[in-house]
Order: structure tokens, then sequence, then C-alpha cells
């Protein structure tokens, strides 16, 4: 299928996420004024249209919503000293990951706690629709009675709420993720810089990260003059990089017998080579 005959998206739904332009409004907080005096709809709903009942049921959805919120993720402020200190804090991606864990478990408390909210509410709301009966005792009226106490009204509210809930969540942990990403591509591009350098001491050859480069550094050390110039000319290690290294392990035994035991890790085992050792026999008598 070409370019020209692929279908594509509305402009209107453009970077929307798939929401439309009323709900990002919701989704944000966003409402646009009331059309009419909700306190007077309150009052005498019986004399207001069914749009301002809607409306009405819309606004008193929404203070609930923002109460739960306040609520469920009341502000908490630390002082100016742990923020003082927070700020100064170098950001890494270690520290961004455990910031995201840490969004991500909240997160996971506050749905949990949100639907025991839902649950109650819902309770109480099938509990009163028990309770509630007709004035007249005509078979007709108690049919339309019935079909007007769905709970999809208040299915739907609860839905919506944990939407928003969600959206939001997402919309605060993405670019940390974002930061988290960027920063461990930096750090490993140091890393990558740092271990192409041929170590100095003992220590910075334990500290290399990358199990081939510290290989690399073991073949050095273990092999004759010709083998290591031409290691020093295929990886740009200058004479005086290598000695000091080198030095420690011709003099250090612990150390020799360690880059020895590095070697003899990645050394790849032929079984066949068992069946082809001479067996001991047995001299006949």
């Amino acid at each position: 299928m070409t370019d020209s005959t692929q279908r594509r998206p509305k402009p209107q739904y453009n970077e929307q996420n798939g929401f439309t332009e009323r709900v990002i409004w919701k989704m944000s907080g966003v409402v646009p004024p009331a059309r009419c005096n909700l306190h007077a709809v309150a009052i005498h709903p019986e004399k207001a249209s069914a749009e301002d009942l809607r409306e009405l049921r819309a606004a008193v959805q929404r203070r609930q919503l923002a109460e739960d919120v306040m609520e469920l993720q009341g502000d908490f402020f630390p002082g100016l000293d742990a923020i003082k200190k927070a700020n100064e804090a170098p950001e890494t991606s270690a520290t961004l990951k455990e910031r995201i864990q840490e969004k991500q478990k909240r997160h996971i408390q506050d749905v949990r706690t949100m639907y025991q909210w839902q649950a109650q509410d819902y309770y109480d709301e099938m509990l009163d629709l028990t309770r509630s009966k007709p004035d007249i005792n005509d078979p007709g009226v108690e049919g339309f009675y019935a079909n007007c106490r769905s709970n999809f009204d208040i299915a739907a509210s609860f839905d919506d709420t944990l939407d928003r809930i969600n959206y939001a969540h997402l919309n605060s942990i993405i670019p940390l993720m974002k930061e988290q990403n960027a920063h461990r591509q930096r750090e490993e591009l140091e890393q990558r810089r740092r271990d192409m350098v041929f170590p100095q001491s003992v220590a910075e050859f334990n500290a290399i990260r990358s199990k081939d480069i510290q290989v690399r550094v073991a073949k050095f050390l273990t092999a004759n003059e010709t083998v290591r110039d031409r290691m020093m000319d295929e990886y740009k290690w200058a004479y005086r990089q290598v000695l000091p290294l080198s030095t420690e392990f011709q003099r250090t035994d612990s150390f020799k017998a360690e880059v020895q035991a590095l070697l003899r890790e990645i050394q790849t085992q032929d079984p066949r080579k068992a069946r082809r050792n001479p067996q001991a026999t047995v001299k006949a008598s």
C-alpha cells in the first residue's frame, strides 16, 4: 500500500493521544464555564432542562473527583532543608530510576485506594436504590422505575475517574523516563570511553564493567612481546600507559593468579577431548 492510498488521521486529532478535545478538557480539569446557575438547578431541579441536569451531575462528579484527589494525593511540604538537599543532589540514571519506581508504587497504591472508595460508593448507591420505591402501586410505573435504576452512569463515572488518574500518572512519569534514558546513554558512553583506556592499577582493572575489555587486558598481560606490540597498535595503547599495570602483574603473585583464573573461565572445553585422552591401561600379568 502506497503512502497516497493510506488513510491519514484527521488534523483535529493530531497530538491528542486518541482523545477528543472535550475529553482532553476533562482530563486536565479545564472545563468551560457553566451555562446556567448550578445552585439554582440544584434547588429547583424540576424547573431545569435535561441539559442543565446533565451539567449539574458533571459538576458534582468533578467536585467529588477533586476532593478524592486532594485526600488521596494531599500536598506535603518536607521543609526548605530537604528541598535544598534534593536540588543539590546530582541526577543520575540510578536516582531517576528510584524516583520512577517510587511514583509507580504510589500510583498502584492510589489506584487501589480509589477502587476501595468506588466500591463503597457503588455499595451505597445500590443500597439507596433497593430502599427506594415509587409512591403509587402500578406495574407500569414499577417497570419504568426499574429501567431507570441502571448502574451504567455510575460505572461510567468510575471508569472516567480512573482514566484521568492513569492519564495524569503517565504525563508525570514519561518525562522522567525520557530523562533517565538520556542520562543512561551518556553514562554508558562515558563508561565505554573509560573502559577503552588501559587501567593503571589493579583497582582500575577490577573496576572495569565490561567483561570483554577486562579479558582483553588480561590477554595483553599474559602475552609475549610480539602479541603485546600488535595489541598496543590495534587499541592505541601507549607504552607509558601499559607499564604500571604490567609491572604490577609481574611482581604480584595474587594479581597474576587472578588474571590467569579470569582467562581460564573463558576457555571453551571441548567434550571430544576427553574421549581422545589415553586411558590408563592395566599391565597384563
